[in-house]
């Protein structure tokens, strides 16, 4: 009791901070869930493709990593929001209309997947199992990543054990998809997406207004060689190299476009007329033109920030960067608001990835194989799988393996590489059948697992990202299987 009591004298208005962060969500939750007849608007799809593209690795990851970088890093920001514009500016409207052609008016918001709307475009059952099996095994994947990020957070706000934050966020997430189902993801991941981009904004104006400037200018700050960076940082092909980022950037930014939880909300939106789509698209891309830049910039501040006695562990240890930043500029209050930001950004990203799962594995696999279930019966199924799903990844995220990392790039990697041709060129090159979707498929998935296992460093080829590799290997497939099936025999 003592403990406890100790716990709460220090840990209080973080632990408030937190509930009503909570209460938030859930209230949001709550909301939907009672509205079920209302379909999402423009303000929610963007609000929520926002917070679901932007993850805990953009938050601390990304934003971390320009400390080592310098100014180059901001190339990354533009292959980002350049790829936030080619999902919402190229692809969304094409795929919104094509959605209202395939997929049945009547069909529910939580029934709509990607495996199911691939099954009926190309007409093959075999598309849906093969794209479902795909889903959820790369989601397992992602989510053991994500869980581990997000415990890290929740126990760095509370000062509570990393596997006790594990379950919390566990029983959290769990708790409100399986309850409020994709309409409680749309509005959480608004009310989420609203805190992220205050969160962001808020952190980049403190780093700006308390950094020293002359120590930027001219850094002695030391490197991981112990050397010092002295204006190097503000140098372009420096501390790394501009190609390198762009195509370390341009490998994360293309997986993303294809993502089923962004791709999903395309889906969901087909009702949606012509003003609506406009609306959606320029309030998405004007969050991410104001938000990715100010993150992507945080890492160079922080040289005016960071004592430089400590800078060589901050190179090695980029991923402490931001939550240093927090500390140092924030008191306790305001330090947890900024934190509870991160956490949203991890809660809209894992949130999403357990719906698509738990819906691919019970929408896609067991009720198309089963052919004949009732709609309810479908929708109890969907609700309750949603614990085990999560329960899963969250276990193996209790003591997660060290390579956690690769297999977080091996899961977004099989998306980009096994998904591209199907959900996005299909929208214009219409030659392509079941026959040549279900090659790509298999090319993409077996050209990312190669060179995620080793292919890449026999052919001294490290740099080029896994999603590259399946890229090319299923668009290769993809094109000339539709070339032989269409040519004369």
């Amino acid at each position: 009791m003592n403990e406890f009591s100790n716990w709460f004298e220090d840990n209080w208005v973080s632990a408030a901070v937190l509930t009503a962060f909570i209460a938030l969500m859930m209230l949001s939750a709550w909301r939907a869930n009672r509205r079920k007849s209302d379909r999402p608007g423009p303000v929610v799809i963007a609000l929520s493709f926002y917070a679901t593209f932007l993850s805990t690795n953009t938050f601390l990851g990304q934003a971390g990593y320009g400390y080592k970088v310098g100014i180059a890093w901001i190339l990354g920001a533009f292959v980002f929001v350049a790829c936030g514009f080619i999902a919402w500016f190229v692809v969304a409207r094409r795929m919104i209309h094509d959605a209202r052609e395939v997929l049945d008016e009547d069909t529910g918001l939580d029934q709509v997947t990607v495996p199911g709307y691939l099954a009926l475009k190309y007409k093959s059952p075999m598309v849906g199992y093969l794209s479902a099996s795909i889903i959820v095994a790369a989601s397992m994947l992602y989510m053991v990543a994500v869980f581990k990020g997000v415990g890290h957070i929740f126990s760095q706000i509370l000062h509570v054990p990393y596997e006790a934050s594990v379950v919390a966020v566990f029983v959290l997430v769990a708790g409100y998809t399986s309850w409020g189902m994709i309409r409680a993801i749309l509005h959480t991941d608004a009310v989420q997406g609203s805190i992220m981009v205050l969160g962001a904004v808020a952190l980049f104006v403190a780093a700006v207004t308390q950094a020293d400037w002359n120590l930027l200018a001219d850094s002695p700050d030391l490197d991981s060689r112990g050397q010092a960076l002295g204006g190097s940082l503000w140098e372009w092909d420096v501390l790394l190299s501009p190609l390198y980022i762009v195509g370390l950037s341009l490998g994360t930014g293309i997986k993303l476009i294809v993502a089923p939880r962004l791709v999903v909300r395309f889906l969901l939106f087909r009702h949606a007329g012509e003003s609506e789509i406009r609306k959606a698209k320029w309030l998405a891309i004007m969050l991410m033109v104001l938000t990715v830049p100010l993150l992507f910039l945080l890492g160079i501040l922080a040289h005016g920030i960071i004592p430089s006695e400590q800078s060589q562990y901050y190179f090695m240890h980029t991923d402490q960067v931001i939550p240093f930043l927090v500390e140092h500029l924030f008191g306790r209050f305001w330090g947890a608001v900024i934190l509870g930001s991160f956490l949203c950004a991890a809660l809209s990203s894992i949130d999403s990835v357990l719906h698509v799962a738990g819906s691919a594995l019970v929408v896609d696999l067991w009720a198309k194989w089963k052919t004949t279930v009732p709609l309810g019966t479908i929708e109890r199924l969907q609700r309750a799988v949603m614990l085990p799903v999560a329960a899963l990844p969250a276990w193996l995220a209790l003591d997660p393996p060290a390579d956690v990392v690769p297999l977080t790039a091996l899961s977004g990697a099989l998306f980009g590489g096994c998904f591209f041709p199907a959900l996005v060129v299909g929208l214009w090159w219409r030659r392509a059948d079941r026959r040549a979707v279900i090659a790509s498929i298999l090319a993409g998935a077996a050209a990312v697992i190669a060179w995620s296992s080793g292919a890449a460093q026999a052919l001294g080829l490290e740099l080029i990202h896994p999603v590259i590799a399946g890229l090319i290997a299923s668009l290769a497939v993809y094109f000339a299987v539709s070339a032989s099936v269409r040519s004369p025999a």
